[in-house]
């Protein structure tokens, strides 16, 4: 998936904040009676928060602008029921959402007050959770990474009637990583020497290089910085026809493989959540 895809890059010391190229928002939803009634509220909702976004359901490559330019709207839906059920008085987590809308705009006030106007109008049928993002430059990555890359051909933006599949994944990256200077960082992206054993490791590029041309991808900082309680610090989010889901788990198996990718170590992944596109709830 290239150095910069699954796990995020940052520069500085590592909590700063870096330049907001675009905000998005994903509000996963849980919806406490997912009856008709319980529908039709949420697609009341949905509908409403989408009015003056474009629908990035039929968008395609070519006619796509730079990310930074747009303010569009996703909807998905998960078609399996969440694995466990919800403990007594626990607070939802997006393992337990079956809707996600996913809102991106160069304005983050614009944002906040689209997920306060969508929470009022579910009312206490729902419970909304919200992780927020930002779009940035990249800055683990150099010549050679963009044409490492460029030469795997990465495939285009699709429509959601071609590329149906969605998976987004929220990480964060452990205190021992952020003390570790931004040179030092960045050589677990490329093949290096494994500290723990001494042996070869392919590191990041080479581990997730099987996704480069059957996965999208963008990888969504959080906009207030990175180290935050509670919080991650960067959401991964993938597009990909049906051939590709089996290529995305082959890719997470090979970064999670510490030997191959020491970069894992450091790594505490968030519950993925997967589903699909649809052009409205």
């Amino acid at each position: 998936m290239g150095s910069t895809h699954m796990s995020g890059s940052a520069g500085g010391n590592g909590n700063g904040v870096g330049t907001n190229l675009s905000y998005a928002k994903f509000l996963f939803i849980v919806v406490r009676d997912d009856d008709e009634v319980g529908r039709t509220r949420l697609r009341s909702a949905g509908g409403h928060i989408a009015r003056g976004f474009s629908n990035d359901f039929d968008l395609d490559d070519s006619r796509e602008t730079p990310p930074q330019a747009l303010e569009s709207i996703q909807f998905f839906v998960r078609d399996t029921e969440p694995l466990a059920p919800a403990l007594e008085g626990a607070r939802p987590g997006i393992d337990r959402a079956r809707y996600l809308a996913h809102v991106s705009s160069r304005y983050r006030p614009r944002l906040e007050e689209v997920g306060e106007e969508f929470r009022k109008r579910l009312g206490e049928g729902a419970d909304v959770v919200a992780l927020d993002g930002a779009l940035r430059h990249p800055r683990y990555s150099s010549a050679e990474m963009r044409h490492f890359e460029n030469q795997r051909s990465p495939p285009p933006r699709r429509s959601g009637r071609l590329s149906r599949n969605v998976i987004v994944l929220p990480i964060r990256k452990s205190a021992d990583w952020w003390r570790q200077s931004p040179l030092e960082r960045q050589t677990y992206f490329y093949p290096h020497v494994n500290r723990s054993s001494g042996s070869a490791a392919r590191g990041h590029a080479l581990a997730a290089e099987s996704g480069i041309g059957a996965l999208f991808r963008r990888v969504y900082h959080n906009p207030d910085g990175y180290e935050r309680p509670n919080e991650y610090d960067f959401v991964s989010y993938f597009e990909c026809d049906d051939a590709g889901l089996p290529v995305f788990d082959h890719v997470v198996a090979a970064l999670r493989d510490v030997e191959q990718n020491p970069e894992w170590r450091y790594v505490e992944e968030g519950p993925a959540w997967r589903g699909r596109r649809v052009l409205r709830w």
